[in-house]
C-alpha cells in the first residue's frame, strides 16, 4: 500500500502535469494564432505588392510555363535555367520574400506562376501545385493550403473574374517556431515536474515527520503491557510536535488526552483492586476476633452446668454478635460510598439526598452524646440565629456528627471538655462543624492516617469501648461524597476535628 507521501506528491504531480499542458496548449494556440495573423498580414502587403508588379510588367503571352505547346519552355518546374518570368515582373518583383509563390489565373487556369528561392532563382509549379492556386476564391480571407512538396502556405486571392492574383507565404518558419516551443514547454515543464516533485517530496516528509512520531508513540503504547494494570504510561507526544502544524497538533493533542484518560481509568482500576484486597484483609481480620470470641463462649456454654454461667456467656455472645453486625453494616457502607463515587467518577451526592436541618442533627446528637458521656464536660455553640440547611443525606450526615461526639467521648479521659460548635462561614454559605476537646493529643505519627479504615490512636483502648476503627473513615467518605471536607488539627491542650459543608442557607421563617 502506497505511503501518505508519495500518494500527496503523485496527486500534485499528476496536477502540476494537468496544469502545464493546459497551460502550454492554451499558449501554443494562441501563439500560433498570433503568428498566423501577422503572416496573414504579411500576405495582405505581398498580395498587394504581386498586383503592384503585375501591373507594371507585360502580360503574359502563350500558354502556362511549363506547358507541352509552349516553345522553350521546361518541363521542370523547379529548374531554374528557363525561368517563367525572366524580367521578374510578376515572380521576382522588389519587395518579394524568397519562397514567397505567386500566380496569375485565367478562366480558371494558372497562366504565370512561381517562385523565387533563397538565392534569388525561380522556379516554376507543377500542374498539382497550379491547379490547388487555381481553386483559391477571390476575394476571400487568408487561407491554408498544401503544395505537395513545398510545403503548406497561407494564401491568398485577389482580382476579378477575368484576372486573379493569388499570392502565398509559406508556413515553414511558423511551424518550426512552434515546434520550437513546444519543445522547450515540454523540457521546462519536465525539469520544473522533476525539480517541484523533489521539493514537494522533501516538505511533504518534513511535514509528515511529526506525523510519524505521533505514530511512533502510538506504536509504543501497544508495546506496554497494560494488562497487568500498570496505570504509568510514560509515553506522551511531545510539545514539540504538538506546535509542528495543526492537523498534527490536533491528533497529538487527541492521542495525549485519550492515554491521559486511560492512565486515570487503570489508576482507578488499580485502587479499586487495591481496596478491595484491603477491604477482604481487614474484615477477616477484625472478623477474626469476635468470632473466636463467640466460638469460644459457645464452646464454654456448651460444657457449663452453672445457669448462671450460661446467661453470661449467651450475653457475651450476644455483644459480640451486635459488634460483627455494626461492623459489617459500617463495611457496606464504605462500600456504597465508594461505588457511588467510582459511578459518578468523581465526588458525588447521594442520590437520596434532600435538605437536612443541620443545626437539629448536632442539637439532638450532642444531647445524646451528654447522656451516655456526663462525665465529660460538654459545650455547645450555635453561632446562627437561623438554622442551617444543608442538602444530602439526613442520616449519613447524622452518623458524621454522632461518629464525631462518639470519637472525641471515647478517645478522651473522664473531664475532659467538649466544644461542639455550627457556623455559616463566608458568602458562599459553606457550613462549618467543629469538634474540640481539650484531651491528650493525637500522636503526630497517627495524623497521616487517622482516617483510614481501621486506624486506632489506642487499640486496646478502642477494643475496650467497642469500636472499630471505621468512625472516621466513614466520615471522611460522607463528607467526600457531599462535595465537602474534613480535618483534623492536634497539638496540647487542644484537638479539632473541623467538617466543611457546602451550600448552607438559613432555614426559611416560619
Amino acid at each position: 500500500m502506497p505511503s501518505l507521501r508519495w500518494r500527496i506528491v503523485a496527486a500534485v504531480a499528476l496536477l502540476l502535469v494537468a496544469t502545464n499542458v493546459v497551460v502550454g496548449a492554451v499558449t501554443v494556440v494562441a501563439f500560433r494564432g498570433y503568428l498566423v495573423d501577422r503572416l496573414d498580414a504579411e500576405l495582405s502587403t505581398a498580395a498587394n505588392r504581386t498586383v503592384g508588379g503585375r501591373e507594371r510588367g507585360d502580360s503574359p503571352t502563350g500558354p502556362p510555363p511549363g506547358s507541352e505547346s509552349g516553345s522553350g519552355s521546361s518541363s521542370d518546374p523547379s529548374d531554374p535555367s528557363d525561368p517563367p518570368d525572366p524580367d521578374n515582373a510578376f515572380i521576382g518583383a522588389p519587395g518579394q520574400s524568397a519562397g514567397t509563390v505567386v500566380a496569375i489565373v485565367r478562366d480558371g487556369e494558372v497562366v504565370l506562376g512561381g517562385y523565387t528561392d533563397s538565392d534569388g532563382d525561380q522556379h516554376g509549379l507543377s500542374s498539382a501545385q497550379e491547379a490547388t492556386l487555381a481553386a483559391v476564391d477571390s476575394g476571400a480571407a487568408p487561407a491554408t493550403v498544401d503544395l505537395g512538396s513545398l510545403g503548406a502556405f497561407r494564401v491568398q486571392a485577389v482580382g476579378d473574374d477575368d484576372e486573379v492574383f493569388v499570392t502565398a507565404l509559406p508556413l515553414g518558419d511558423l511551424n518550426a517556431a512552434i515546434a520550437r516551443l513546444l519543445l522547450v514547454i515540454g523540457i521546462v515543464t519536465v525539469l520544473g515536474l522533476v525539480v517541484a516533485a523533489w521539493a514537494l517530496a522533501l516538505l511533504v516528509r518534513r511535514s509528515l515527520r511529526p506525523l510519524e512520531r505521533v505514530a511512533a508513540v502510538a506504536s509504543d503504547v501497544t508495546a506496554l503491557d497494560l494488562e497487568r494494570g500498570d496505570p504509568d504510561i510514560p509515553v506522551r507526544v511531545s510539545g514539540a510536535d504538538l506546535t509542528a502544524n495543526r492537523e498534527v497538533a490536533q491528533v497529538g493533542t487527541a492521542l495525549n488526552r485519550l492515554l491521559g484518560h486511560v492512565a486515570r481509568a487503570l489508576t482507578v482500576r488499580r485502587d479499586a483492586e487495591a481496596g478491595m484486597r484491603t477491604f477482604v484483609a481487614d474484615a477477616s481480620h477484625e472478623l477474626r476476633t469476635p468470632i473466636a470470641t463467640v466460638r469460644a463462649y459457645a464452646e464454654l456454654t456448651a460444657g457449663a452446668s452453672d445457669l448462671d454461667a450460661v446467661h453470661r456467656n449467651v450475653e457475651r455472645i450476644g455483644r459480640e454478635a451486635v459488634r460483627m453486625g455494626d461492623l459489617v453494616e459500617e463495611l457496606l457502607l464504605l462500600a456504597r460510598l465508594d461505588a457511588t463515587a467510582l459511578d459518578a467518577g468523581s465526588v458525588g451526592v447521594s442520590p437520596t439526598h434532600g435538605p437536612v436541618d443541620l443545626t437539629s442533627v448536632v442539637v439532638e446528637a450532642t444531647m445524646d452524646a451528654r447522656a451516655i458521656a456526663p462525665e465529660h464536660r460538654w459545650t455547645l455553640q450555635i453561632v446562627d440565629d437561623h438554622p442551617l440547611v444543608v442538602s444530602g443525606d439526613a442520616a449519613q450526615l447524622r452518623r458524621v456528627v454522632t461518629n464525631l461526639l462518639a470519637n472525641a467521648r471515647t478517645h478522651t479521659p473522664a473531664g475532659t471538655a467538649v466544644v461542639v460548635s455550627l457556623q455559616r462561614i463566608g458568602p458562599s454559605g459553606v457550613a462549618r462543624f467543629v469538634v474540640a476537646n481539650d484531651g491528650p493529643p493525637i500522636p503526630d505519627a497517627a495524623l497521616p492516617t487517622l482516617f483510614d479504615r481501621f486506624t486506632r490512636g489506642e487499640a486496646s483502648r478502642s477494643r475496650e469501648h467497642g469500636t472499630s476503627g471505621l468512625g472516621l473513615a466513614i466520615v471522611r467518605a460522607v463528607v467526600a461524597a457531599h462535595g465537602g471536607s474534613v480535618r483534623v488539627a492536634s497539638e496540647p491542650g487542644r484537638t479539632a476535628f473541623t467538617v466543611d459543608l457546602p451550600g448552607a442557607v438559613p432555614a426559611p421563617a416560619a
